[in-house]
């Protein structure tokens, strides 16, 4: 198969994944003017405790999983067992691990809340977030299945009947029944037990495999390393709301965790890009053009991703004060202040991105064990980042704090990619690429600009591309034709 070829079949899954993922996530955005709004959640403290609860779940999450998603999909493709005793074998581990720390999480749930919230009358909230990564985690199972045999369209479907169940149950919890925080985790774990109902019949014919203790070692030596690593990332991706509510106050962290919302409207991108990029980049691991097809996909995400950047932080503003039905906007004002944090998020995940991209060379060399340098270098750097910069400049310190760290995790990991199996990049086009970044950037905070000079300059700076030749005729007549 061609470059072309692949990089299309690679475009059209992520694509479709773009849309799933985008789905998956949208219930917040979409919600947004209705979390914000003072008469279904009353305070940006209110605003801050969600933000909290499902920090916590983000962070449990990798603890449910423990590497074994990963391991799964790796020896699903390149592995020496049968397929059907090792998803059996990864069905049952996963099964009794989430069980027993669900009954953990629930059993400890007021000492939790005091160290979460500082008050154990929020324990209430503990014990329904261990329903919801119960039900969550079994139901990552199927669909790894879905993307290891590429049924991205089966798979989309999926994520659409969850997105519009949980909305209609965030319709009647939060706005009919005015339940606020409460409202929104019922609606979460309705949604997700009624989804691992649906998602059973996927299951019955590799479920007739057999339990393998080799299989079980093998996905463990691959997987464990990944929970460390995991744990990791999830310190460069949620410290900051947690130190914000000791360091600051929890109206910051609400304030913060709405723009913050926001601007993470690039990793919605990125995590479509990851769901569709790892079956990809194993599936032609074997093929002589691999590295090359490699180097263009880094090349095409950046230029894809700073196009985002830029278009979205220029008009994030504006976007936020759109006005909508009930006398409310996309934020509400008192969510306003926030807004400068927003370019610093998204540029954040364009190294996220690059991180994704880099990570080829760690799973087909099979050296798993080193990711915990990486990501253990980017959460050292967070941490540390927060602490000296959030008290000193608030929220934007903490912004500032998840860029350095996403730089460090990319930066890092690109090094260990580039010695254990080295990748021709483009990196004269990735440097202009930043370049043009940056200079966006100043602009957008130093140069006061109106709506209609926005409107004229972003696509005037897109010239750009072409007077470096960063983009070619030949490039838009390729996507136009998928």
């Amino acid at each position: 198969m061609s470059i072309i070829a692949h990089l299309k079949n690679l475009t059209r899954n992520s694509a479709i994944y773009t849309f799933s993922t985008f789905l998956q996530r949208a219930l917040g955005f979409v919600m947004l003017p209705f979390y914000t709004d003072a008469r279904y959640i009353e305070s940006t403290s209110s605003f801050g405790r969600y933000v909290l609860i499902y920090t916590f779940i983000a962070f449990m999450n990798v603890v449910y999983l423990y590497g074994l998603d990963t391991a799964l999909m790796r020896f699903l493709f390149l592995g020496r067992h049968e397929r059907k005793d090792l998803y059996k074998t990864a069905f049952t581990a996963l099964l009794v691990n989430s069980f027993l720390v669900s009954v953990i999480v629930y059993l400890s749930a007021p000492r939790l809340a005091v160290l979460l919230f500082g008050d154990p009358e929020y324990s209430f909230f503990i014990k329904v977030s261990a329903g919801i990564l119960f039900f969550d985690t079994m139901t990552n199972l199927p669909f790894i299945l879905l993307r290891a045999e590429e049924k991205a369209v089966q798979y989309t479907a999926f994520r659409v009947a969850r997105f519009g169940l949980e909305l209609v149950l965030n319709v009647f919890f939060v706005l009919y029944l005015h339940q606020g925080v409460k409202g929104i985790l019922y609606a979460n774990l309705s949604a997700a037990a009624i989804n691992w109902v649906a998602l059973w019949p996927l299951q019955f014919n590799w479920l007739k495999g057999k339990f393998s203790k080799a299989g079980l070692i093998d996905l463990l030596k691959f997987g464990l390393p990944m929970l460390p690593n995991g744990l990791a990332y999830l310190v460069i991706e949620v410290s900051d709301k947690y130190l914000m509510s000791w360091l600051l106050d929890m109206d910051t962290v609400g304030m913060y965790g709405a723009n913050y919302k926001f601007g993470s409207l690039l990793l919605l991108l990125v995590t479509a890009f990851r769901t569709a990029w790892m079956p990809f980049f194993l599936k032609v691991a074997g093929e002589p053009e691999a590295k090359r097809i490699y180097s263009k996909v880094l090349t095409l995400f950046t230029l894809v991703a700073v196009i985002i950047i830029v278009s979205a932080g220029m008009f994030s503003a504006e976007i936020q004060k759109i006005p909508l039905p009930g006398n409310r906007t996309l934020i509400g004002a008192k969510y306003w202040p926030g807004v400068s944090i927003i370019p610093i998020i998204l540029t954040s995940y364009l190294f996220y991105g690059w991180y994704v991209n880099f990570m080829v060379g760690i799973y087909i060399e099979k050296k798993s064990q080193w990711m915990i340098v990486f990501t253990g270098l980017g959460a050292v750097v967070n941490v540390l980042s927060n602490l000296y910069l959030m008290p000193r400049f608030g929220m934007m310190g903490a912004a500032f704090a998840t860029l350095f760290s996403y730089m460090v995790l990319a930066f890092s990991i690109g090094w260990a990619n580039h010695r254990f199996y080295p990748v021709p990049y483009e990196y004269s086009k990735l440097l202009l690429l930043l370049i043009y970044l940056t200079l966006m950037l100043l602009v957008w905070y130093f140069i006061p600009l109106g709506f209609l000079a926005k409107l004229i300059l972003i696509p005037l700076s897109f010239s750009y591309f072409f007077l470096f030749r960063l983009v070619r005729r030949q490039d838009f007549r390729m996507v136009l034709r998928r």
